[in-house]
């Protein structure tokens, strides 16, 4: 491991992280035996920078790399030059190690990929929805690497690995560690293990710097919120973003009891749950929040009363989920809340 590494693991610190998600079922996968003929850096497996112990760091630097995701396991030669990403996170994932995508499933609304990734991401060809991708686009592009949710794609994943090694982790209802494991796991897939265990030392650090900002008393409870038309929908503690509010010291207001990803919030709920900030991220056009606020309920909310309550972008707060979004949720939440 270069020197660099070294350096960056003395000075970073261990970042709080949100417990296990909502389990997701496994199939089977395209299985097979790892090659024996390794690289120079095979033997180094050593833990990565805030992943957990079991995500295929034993396969990092081999040539031919068996990796194990949601769905299965899944062999990957070489280096994939070409790949196909089916979620925002994983295009954050190939961007942290300096890798362009050849398709995105982009909704086929390329400003949804934020800014901190879009100059980086460079020329891609969108293969549709993230939802229900686009098959024939994917094929005709000839991927070396598919990435895909294991939640939103288990349905499809037999007919992605036909057309090429196809690898499956929890994006849509992933949360903040998972997506840091799938960060780590889809590097190793990508034949770049030590560019993304650097990525995750610097992260460490960036993470451990913006919650050394918070003042020692720090003790307010945030909420994060998708407000749309017909719905307010708060997070709790195991999703994503709450997580990674949690790693720079901003606790979730919603309780930890839940196994949901999401909960629907009435009014009369988000009252009761008396959270001291909000951090919502309203879709474009009317939303439920505009008709609340005509309520004398809504000035009961701590957060409203206190104005604690900030509009943030959904793209970079709740679409994209990676690694690099996670960094730009956390500097702004610092900024918003401290001016720092």
């Amino acid at each position: 491991m270069s020197h660099r590494i070294s350096r960056l693991r003395r000075i970073a610190v261990a970042v709080t992280l949100t417990a296990a998600a909502v389990a997701l079922s496994g199939c089977g996968g395209s299985a097979s035996s790892p090659s024996t003929g390794a690289a120079p850096n095979a033997d180094r497996a050593a833990a990565a920078q805030g992943v957990s112990p079991d995500v295929n760091l034993d396969q990092c630097g081999k040539d031919s790399r068996t990796v194990k995701h949601d769905l299965g396991t899944t062999t990957i030669t070489g280096t994939p030059t070409r790949v196909v990403a089916l979620e925002y996170s994983f295009v954050d994932a190939l961007v942290a190690v300096g890798m362009s995508p050849v398709g995105v499933a982009d909704d086929d609304q390329p400003k949804r990929i934020i800014p901190a990734l879009r100059d980086k991401v460079g020329e891609y060809k969108s293969v549709g929805l993230r939802a229900t991708p686009n098959i024939q686009v994917i094929t005709a592009l000839k991927p070396d690497l598919i990435v895909a949710d294991s939640g939103r794609h288990k349905a499809i994943y037999a007919q992605l690995s036909k057309i090429a090694p196809t690898i499956a982790y929890p994006s849509l209802n992933g949360n903040y560690q998972q997506v840091l494991d799938s960060e780590m796991s889809t590097a190793i897939a990508l034949n770049k293990c030590d560019q993304m265990k650097t990525r995750l030392a610097e992260h460490a650090t960036m993470m451990a710097d913006l919650k050394a900002k918070a003042p020692a008393d720090e003790n307010r409870k945030a909420l994060f919120v998708r407000a749309s038309e017909k719905g307010f929908t708060g997070f709790p503690p195991k999703a994503y973003t709450p997580g990674v509010l949690s790693a720079i010291g901003i606790n979730s207001a919603l309780p930890d009891s839940s196994s949901d990803a999401s909960v629907s919030l009435t009014l009369e709920t988000l009252v009761a749950t008396k959270p001291d900030v909000m951090f919502i991220a309203p879709n474009e056009g009317p939303t439920l929040r505009d008709q609340w606020q005509k309520s004398p309920l809504w000035k009961e909310v701590p957060a409203v009363k206190n104005n604690a309550s900030y509009d943030v972008d959904p793209n970079e707060w709740s679409r994209s989920r990676g690694l690099i979004a996670s960094e730009v949720v956390a500097q702004e939440a610092v900024k918003l809340l401290y001016g720092k």
